[in-house]
């Protein structure tokens, strides 16, 4: 997927029907997104949030089956590895997914039903 198909398929806030990830995105995501929060401070925010999770880093395809649950994995640049990140996140053990387009996020956290965002930044 390129930019533009993703701009068009990404939404910000206002159409987010999940409260968990609206507040992620008010909090974390839209900052990161609009260059107010770096890479280094959202991994520590996340983990801050998500204190009963682990926060794992990925460059390749990895065995989820040997991730426990509870995890939070990031993927940066998922489209330029459009492969792993479409194998990853059709993984049954992947319960949400957020698609930034320069940051996947891969949410290994049983709480909720099987559901994919694509966000923006808000203006």
């Amino acid at each position: 997927m390129n930019r533009l198909q993703f701009y068009f398929k990404a939404q910000t806030a206002h159409g987010l029907h999940s409260p968990s990830i609206y507040s992620l995105y008010c909090d974390l995501l839209n900052p990161y997104l609009k260059e107010q929060l770096s890479y280094s401070l959202l991994k520590e925010a996340l983990a801050h949030r998500y204190s009963d999770c682990t926060i794992m880093e990925i460059q390749s395809y990895v065995d989820l089956a040997k991730i426990p649950q509870n995890t939070i994995l990031l993927l940066e640049k998922p489209h330029s590895q459009e492969n792993i990140w479409d194998e990853l996140i059709s993984q049954q053990a992947v319960i949400q997914t957020v698609d930034l387009f320069d940051l996947g996020l891969l949410f290994l956290k049983p709480i909720c039903p099987k559901q994919h965002f694509y966000l923006r930044k808000m203006a």
